[in-house]
């Protein structure tokens, strides 16, 4: 039998990465030599990590939220100092657009930049002549819009992380066990987790924690605890460009109008998703309709999201041509389905569980990526007693999805549709 491990982190997307490098450095720096093991059922950064957009940014309108990912961003530009190791970046800004009411303005985005001011995110609303000198002449922007720029956000290529990821776990001396299955787990006498039953072994261990994100209920089921998190689909479509005409520095283009970010996106092309659903009627189906229980869990690697059907395709085609001037003859590249992992009030789940608190939950609710090094540095203060971090953690505990909460969550469903509408400010 393996000798006790601190840490069990299961799940080796960015946030289970980012949770073992911080959780084994600040062991090190104590002076703790236990082992910090990472399971992963395939390969680090193989299931939504790989599929990410890399848009790293701060606005967000839960100030909570914006403190955290104006801190993560500047840990993405400093990783060195977080990870030991060093990841590409692009610091070419945002540029976010909404729709104009008939004054010109837009109410609920002035507030959103009010509320962005007292927590310290650079987000300023821009004329159109500013927009225009911001964004390269293919970009369509309209008089009845309204423009906001966020000039610290960042672009980060989804296979630099992976590779820095990779570094970080070998750097830092962290045991990975990659295609490894977590089939179950042991307790003790106390109730709490004693160890992690993988499918090549038991991992005894003082701490779990849980990178699953969507993955998440189906596992801890087994414990009898639930864990509300579902996945959302999102569609991805990469547009081929000429090397002689694409502009090759382009801000992140953050479109409440179209429904779309885009971004320039490798070897030139132009890379577009779609924003997550808000609404509380969408977010109870993707609970009552979760890929997951259709697909067993595997709906990444399902061959069926490899590639878009042609009404889909065209769909997209369409949205690019509101808001780009030269894709008449667009030439489509690639495409698939992503997911984001979303929970009912689309906030994070973070920290210990009230009902078994040697396990520690770090999910990101679809936005995992930009908080990667803060959200590690969070998990490393749960699980060695450390209090820098942790607070800003304070309302995202899984305690507040008690019996209540959920009750009135499913009473929602039959609430008002989503609509990114003037005046729409969550982001």
């Amino acid at each position: 039998m393996d000798a006790r491990a601190h840490t069990v982190v299961v799940g080796g997307g960015c946030l289970g990465v980012a949770a073992a490098i911080s959780i084994r450095r600040r062991l090190s720096q104590q002076g703790i030599h236990e082992k910090v093991i990472l399971v992963e059922k395939a390969i680090l950064g193989s299931g939504l990590s790989s599929r990410h957009s890399g848009i790293v940014r701060a606005a967000n309108a839960e100030p909570a939220a914006a403190q955290l990912a104006m801190i993560a961003s500047k840990m993405w530009l400093d990783l060195k100092n977080t990870w030991g190791v060093d990841l590409k970046n692009e610091q070419l800004g945002a540029v976010w657009i909404a729709r104009a009411d008939a004054r010109g303005d837009n109410p609920k985005w002035r507030s959103l930049q009010e509320k962005l001011h007292n927590t310290g995110v650079p987000f300023n609303r821009i004329s159109l002549d500013e927009a225009r000198a911001i964004c390269p002449p293919n970009v369509i922007l309209n008089q009845n819009e309204v423009f906001y720029h966020e000039p610290d956000a960042l672009q980060i290529d989804p296979s630099h992380f992976r590779a820095a990821a990779y570094d970080a776990v070998l750097l830092n001396d962290i045991e990975i066990r990659e295609k490894t299955d977590v089939v179950g787990f042991l307790r003790n006498e106390a109730g709490q987790i004693d160890s992690v039953i993988t499918d090549n072994g038991m991992i005894p261990t003082r701490y779990v924690v849980n990178a699953l994100g969507p993955w998440s209920p189906r596992l801890f089921a087994s414990l009898g605890l639930q864990v509300p998190v579902s996945a959302e689909s999102v569609t991805v479509v990469n547009w081929l460009t000429s090397r002689n005409h694409a502009q090759f520095r382009m801000p992140i283009i953050a479109d409440y109008v179209n429904l779309a970010y885009f971004r320039l996106w490798r070897d030139g092309e132009i890379h577009m998703h779609q924003p997550r659903k808000r609404g509380p009627k969408e977010t109870a189906r993707a609970f009552a309709e979760s890929p997951l229980s259709v697909m067993g869990a595997d709906f990444v690697n399902d061959p069926t999201n490899q590639a878009l059907g042609y009404s889909q395709i065209k769909q997209f085609e369409d949205i690019a041509r509101r808001r780009f001037n030269d894709v008449d003859k667009t030439v489509y590249g690639s495409g698939y389905r992503s997911y984001f992992d979303i929970t009912p009030d689309l906030k994070f789940i973070l920290g210990p569980d009230h009902r078994l608190t040697n396990l520690i939950h770090c999910l990101g609710a679809g936005q995992s990526f930009k908080y990667t090094p803060v959200f590690g540095e969070i998990m490393a203060d749960f699980v060695t007693g450390g209090n820098q971090f942790a607070p800003l953690a304070k309302e995202f505990s899984i305690e507040r999805f008690d019996q209540s909460y959920m009750s009135t969550f499913w009473a929602q469903v039959a609430g008002s549709e989503n609509s990114l509408a003037v005046g729409e400010t969550n982001l």
